[in-house]
């Protein structure tokens, strides 16, 4: 009697669990393979966690693949906090507040100050897809800058990535812009524990940029090394 009771209540609740599961599932997005974003300009949303630090604002991001970068975050009353520049291996901080700049390599960035996950910007920023939709599970490989990665894929599109120095990025939000796949959430967790969220909005993707968004504008700034720099 209680086996077959068993069985009408598996028979009643297995529909129920048929909807959880479906919700459960991630839509496969339809996207064109191998297409990936080389050029991205979107307002963002950053947030930066450290054992000694901790700050977030709003503003705008522009990037062109492989490896420059303008990112703006702006004061709550509108006015500009930072300007953050990357080409290869350069950096330059802009703090229009004091007319003050840092500029140098990406490698003296100082150890302390929510600053070393800019080390690995670039690479948080090559999330390029599978060539096949099909592509599913963990797979190590070279990275577009040389560096050795474990990336774990879902229906081809990166989920996330992880060096063997202990440094991890996560994507989600996909969505499709013109055929290309683009994560609107990252977050860095980099071998120290910092953390850095970033979330876009409004993408354009692989529109012509003109090579001054990528150059800082120093009239008028003192400019010291990085070195002299403390934190953000």
């Amino acid at each position: 009697m209680i086996h077959i009771q068993l069985i009408r209540v598996l028979k009643l609740i297995a529909p129920l669990l048929l909807i959880v599961s479906c919700s459960m599932t991630h839509p496969v997005l339809n996207y064109t393979p191998g297409k990936t974003v080389d050029t991205l300009s979107a307002a963002v949303s950053m947030t930066m966690v450290t054992n000694d630090y901790g700050m977030s604002g709003n503003g705008f991001l522009v990037y062109r693949r492989p490896d420059q970068l303008h990112l703006v975050l702006l004061s709550p009353f509108g006015t500009t906090m930072i300007e953050i520049f990357t080409h290869g291996e350069q950096i330059t901080l802009l703090y229009p507040g004091s007319s003050t700049a840092y500029a140098g390599r990406i490698a003296d960035l100082p150890e302390k100050g929510g600053l070393q996950g800019w080390r690995l910007m670039r690479w948080v920023m090559d999330a390029s897809p599978a060539s096949s939709l099909d592509i599913n599970g963990t797979y190590e490989r070279t990275g577009l800058h040389g560096v050795i990665e474990k990336v774990t894929f879902e229906n081809g599109l990166v989920k996330s990535k992880s060096t063997k120095n202990g440094d991890e990025v996560y994507y989600s939000g996909y969505s499709v812009v013109d055929g290309v796949p683009f994560a609107s959430e990252l977050e860095l967790i980099n071998s120290p524990g910092d953390r850095i969220r970033i979330v876009l909005d409004e993408p354009e993707i692989n529109k012509s940029l003109d090579a001054s968004v990528f150059k800082p504008q120093l009239d008028g700034f003192k400019v010291l090394p990085l070195t002299e720099m403390q934190s953000f």
